[in-house]
């Protein structure tokens, strides 16, 4: 696998380009002018292609402001994007039942107490906590 650099061409860089449908971008490390491509753009739940530019020579990848932005709009659309500020948590055991602890920021910010009570339901392949 070559090393591969990844850009995403602000609009006013695709202006001074002059970035037409018919004009290609030139690769900034190489001076070359790019080929059209399909490119997969990673997500924490999947990937997605989206139309780019590669360099012949180096690999350097080039997506559009625009479709970049499609692209994230789509991700979120399907689901590919973690939730912001999730964290990772260990299972453990609370006398014969299962239990998670909640970080002291999230019992703050909630202003969660022992007692509280939380709903729990399944939404695809995912379990949500959230506060009544």
């Amino acid at each position: 696998m070559t090393n591969m650099k990844r850009i995403y061409m602000s609009e006013a860089s695709q202006q001074q380009e002059g970035n037409s449908s018919n004009r290609r971008p030139t690769c900034h490390s190489c001076d070359l002018d790019m080929d059209e491509a399909i490119l997969s753009i990673r997500y924490p739940k999947g990937t997605l292609p989206v139309r780019g530019f590669i360099c012949p020579k180096c690999g350097y990848e080039v997506i559009s402001f625009e479709d970049a932005k499609a692209a994230s709009e789509t991700a979120e659309r399907l689901g590919l994007l973690e939730p912001e500020g999730a964290i990772t948590r260990k299972i453990t055991r609370s006398g014969d039942q299962l239990a998670v602890y909640i970080p002291k920021d999230i019992e703050r910010e909630f202003d969660l107490k022992q007692g509280a009570k939380v709903r729990i339901y399944a939404k695809r392949d995912e379990i949500i906590l959230a506060p009544v």
